[in-house]
């Protein structure tokens, strides 16, 4: 099956659009599987990039709470280390759930528009970035706690962590931001304005290192 999206002016993003719906959810392939979709896809698949970069950023950060927990940590440690395990477990979980759902909101947007509420849709596809922008902050910040705890073996390891999740926090506002430059339905941008102004402010917050050593 296949479906060609436009928005209300046109083409969405000034072109048509082909989404192939034959695929396995991308959470499910391979690593090689779902880099070769996107690649060789004549659609940017933004929002599955974003979720599966985000997954692996919470996935290195939950081995660093792996690793100050096999080496035997103060009390403080461990019971810092087993909830930063916990946490990038429940985030990384949502990110391949959301970079799914990214796909399902395209579907959903067109039959949205085949009832003739293309609004819906939209608001789907602009809610499913702002999902990501916060659980990014959320896990970044989450991240930041936990230099006070992670061992010195995993130490640089949660820098890296940490640079990965504020890319992916920036590059989650983005997209809806982009969404709102193709929809500029004043409902949408009166629903998601504050929430870019806020994301701004939250992203500017973090803290990730220039350089590690020093």
């Amino acid at each position: 099956m296949q479906i060609t999206i436009l928005n209300d002016r046109g083409l969405c993003k000034e072109t048509s659009v082909t989404v192939k719906t034959s695929h396995s959810p991308l959470s499910q392939t391979t690593v090689h599987a779902a880099v070769t979709r996107i690649g060789d896809h004549d659609h940017c698949q933004a929002g599955g990039t974003i979720g599966l970069s985000g997954a692996f950023a919470a996935a290195l950060a939950q081995a660093t709470a792996n690793a100050t927990r096999s080496l035997q940590p103060t009390p403080d440690q461990d019971a810092a280390a087993q909830a930063m395990q916990a946490t990038m477990t429940r985030i990384c979980t949502d990110f391949l759930r959301l970079a799914d759902d990214d796909a399902d909101a395209i579907l959903a947007l067109v039959a949205a528009e085949e009832r003739g509420e293309p609004l819906s849709g939209y608001v789907l596809l602009c809610d499913g970035p702002r999902a990501m922008a916060d659980l990014a902050v959320e896990a970044a910040q989450a991240m930041q706690v936990f230099r006070a705890h992670v061992c010195e073996r995993s130490h640089d390891d949660l820098e890296f962590a940490l640079t990965l999740m504020a890319g992916v926090a920036r590059a989650a506002m983005q997209l809806l931001d982009s969404n709102l430059r193709i929809w500029p339905q004043p409902e949408l941008l009166a629903a998601f304005e504050p929430h870019i102004d806020r994301l701004i402010d939250a992203i500017d917050a973090l803290t990730p290192v220039a350089r590690i050593r020093g």
